[in-house]
């Protein structure tokens, strides 16, 4: 049966025949030329013909510019050819480690890009094994009725990541007991980890830096002690805007500044990151007034029915996870 590489050839045949005889007209054109001038200057023709031997030599036509050689050509099955080199199996047909040859590094995250999208509604029994840990805005999770009772919270007021990262006897007023933070937080044995520090570290200004290191670094231990455990890292929520007029660390264009460092966290540590501002602030990141306190920056009850709802709904797909109705993730006939 024909195929392409047959018809190809076929077809550079009869380019190399059409070439051949141009050639041989080309040829006839200069003997005849050539025996016209040495008859227009009185010599003989016999010296303008040329010999067989010449008219050989003359001609480039290759063998195949004949019919008999075409039809002989097309006789025989032409095995197809190869139009690249052949590869060699053994470059590439490996497992093993490859030199890493692009940058990784993410610069200029958008924490509202990064973050978790609205996806099915998990039970509330998904978050009995899931562990809170933060500052007093955490510590709120033990106080109000949020309906997570079974969820483990370690809430210590006016902490920040360094107490994670050099594992700091910490007081915790919700259970009132002293503990190390990081074997505190070990000893839950969670399946999830929602991590929120910020407010306390940022009162003062001029202290990204040093809060993004402490933060990279306590995500970097949490994952050493608890492997396989799912880390959400929280957005910093917004406070009210007459906060900033006694303590200028917390601008809320800062704190969404710091939001988007935290995100980049969770790309390079791979991390979820939970948006929760998108449930607690006004869309300038200030705080919803109806969720206020007495000091603009702590949340009453009604913030945090709001957020144990986000966080109900902003859940990454886990396969112990169990949703209120279908599962969003759910293939017909899987």
């Amino acid at each position: 049966m024909a195929d392409y590489y047959y018809y190809r050839k076929k077809v550079e045949g009869e380019r190399r025949r059409r070439k051949a005889v141009i050639a041989l007209l080309v040829v006839l054109v200069l003997l005849c030329a050539a025996a016209g001038y040495f008859w227009l200057n009185g010599r003989q023709p016999e010296t303008a013909q040329a010999t067989p031997e010449t008219a050989a030599t003359a001609s480039p036509a290759p063998a195949t510019a004949t019919p008999a050689a075409a039809s002989a050509e097309s006789a025989v099955p032409y095995s197809p050819q190869r139009l690249l080199p052949a590869v060699e199996e053994g470059a590439w047909n490996t497992c093993q480690p490859v030199e890493q040859t692009i940058d990784f590094e993410y610069l200029n995250t958008d924490a509202k890009m990064v973050a978790l999208p609205k996806s099915g509604r998990v039970t509330r029994e998904h978050f009995n094994t899931a562990t809170f840990l933060g500052d007093s805005i955490t510590e709120g999770m033990a106080i109000y009725a949020t309906g997570f009772q079974n969820a483990q919270v370690r809430g210590y007021r006016s902490a920040g990541p360094q107490i994670i990262v050099n594992n700091a006897v910490v007081h915790d007023y919700a259970r009132n007991v002293d503990e190390a933070a990081l074997d505190a937080v070990v000893a839950s044995q969670p399946d999830f980890l929602y991590v929120l520090f910020g407010t306390n570290a940022l009162v003062n200004q001029g202290s990204e830096d040093s809060f993004v290191a402490y933060y990279d670094k306590m995500i970097e231990i949490l994952q050493q002690n608890l492997p396989g455990v799912a880390i959400y890292i929280q957005a910093i929520p917004g406070v009210q805007e007459t906060v900033v007029q006694t303590k200028p660390g917390l601008d809320n264009a800062r704190i969404q500044t710091i939001n988007n460092m935290l995100a980049n966290i969770a790309l390079t540590r791979g991390c979820y990151f939970v948006n929760i501002q998108e449930a607690l602030t006004y869309p300038d990141g200030s705080q919803i007034d109806e969720y206020q306190t007495s000091d603009g920056i702590h949340m009453g009850p009604a913030g945090y029915a709001a957020w144990t709802e986000y966080l109900q709904t902003h859940t990454a797909w886990d396969r112990r996870n169990k949703y209120e109705g279908a599962s969003p993730y759910y293939i017909l006939g899987s």
